[in-house]
């Protein structure tokens, strides 16, 4: 199932398949892969990943082999979040080196909760100096975009996929989930159960 979010042409894939088994992950931009349920491992750059329930994690551009577990009688659920390279950056005016940590200090951002400081190390920038060059991109504080960014995220699994408010928020970098209902309702104007209950 698919659907599109007003989050840079982001668009959300929901899997649910029974049993093990091995499936391959073609990327064309970034892809964020959230995992529901079970779990999965995979080489990147010869090094062996394993994600569990409520982990996500960033694909870059490529052809990635996934290795489902749940066992001959479980069901492995992911939500595979493909964003749209072009629209997310667009053409920015830095060194090859300077966009790769800059896409990189982005996609971190949306995918975990991680601080403005850390961000800033990853673009080998002051604090100071990430939050004006990000305002200069995107015309807002990175704390309000990444908010805005996984809300969105939320808003798209809420619609379409049959999937626990708790894990929604921990997916989405919300570690309390009477702080994610809160801030949920603050920018849609509904709670997350009632979003899910108009499911199609």
């Amino acid at each position: 199932m698919m659907d599109n979010s007003p989050f840079c042409g982001a668009v959300m894939e929901y899997i649910c398949r029974r049993c093990d088994t091995s499936e391959v992950l073609v990327t064309a931009g970034y892809d964020i892969v959230c995992v529901i349920g079970g779990s999965c491992r995979f080489v990147e750059c010869g090094v062996e990943h394993e994600l569990f329930e409520n982990d996500a994690y960033i694909f870059g551009t490529g052809s990635h082999v996934i290795n489902t577990r749940v066992g001959t009688s479980g069901t492995f659920q992911e939500i595979i979040i493909h964003i749209d390279k072009d629209m997310l950056f667009g053409r920015m005016r830095h060194s090859s080196r300077e966009q790769e940590r800059f896409e990189g200090a982005i996609l971190k951002g949306i995918s975990s909760n991680i601080s403005i400081e850390e961000l800033a190390s990853i673009c080998c920038l002051s604090a100071s100096t990430f939050k004006r060059r990000f305002r200069e991109r995107y015309s807002s504080s990175p704390h309000k975009w990444f908010l805005g960014c996984r809300l969105d995220i939320a808003a798209m699994m809420l619609r379409h996929a049959d999937i626990p408010t708790r894990h929604i928020a921990s997916l989405c970098g919300f570690i309390n989930v009477s702080h994610f209902i809160a801030t949920f309702k603050r920018r849609f104007g509904t709670t997350p159960s009632h979003m899910a209950r108009q499911r199609e």
